[in-house]
């Protein structure tokens, strides 16, 4: 094996596992159908308040138009997604969805959700 293969095959290694680390926070809803691109907060604060509004970016990976609630079900969330809407996702569209919103006091010992509490507390279901 040569020098130059060599590096290039350790080069490589970092983007191989840095795209295996993506894949894996990625989250499937209804069959594969839906697709979470990205679950992200935006903290928002005053100095002795915090606001952290939670959203997930949802794809339609299908070839057609799919009807989806959203159910977001972390604690002491305001105005959290309940599932009672019922949304439509066009064909190979995407949407961002505004999970709920969590306020706390600065420090208050808590801080924002992680991205894992996101995906986990996430739920889309497609009813027909």
């Amino acid at each position: 094996m040569s020098k130059r293969f060599t590096l290039a095959a350790l080069a490589a290694l970092p983007i191989a596992f840095a795209s295996v680390g993506a894949q894996a926070q990625m989250a499937r809803y209804c069959d594969g159908r839906i697709v979470a691109n990205s679950f992200y907060s935006n903290v928002q604060s005053n100095g002795s308040r915090s606001s952290v509004p939670y959203f997930v970016q949802l794809q339609n990976q299908s070839g057609e138009s799919i009807r989806y609630t959203v159910r977001f079900t972390a604690p002491h969330i305001i105005g959290a997604q309940n599932g009672s809407v019922v949304a439509h996702l066009a064909s190979y569209q995407q949407v961002t969805v505004q999970l709920g919103q969590q306020n706390f006091n600065n420090p208050s010992g808590t801080g924002q959700l992680s991205q894992a509490d996101m995906i986990r507390y996430t739920q889309v279901t497609c009813p027909r």
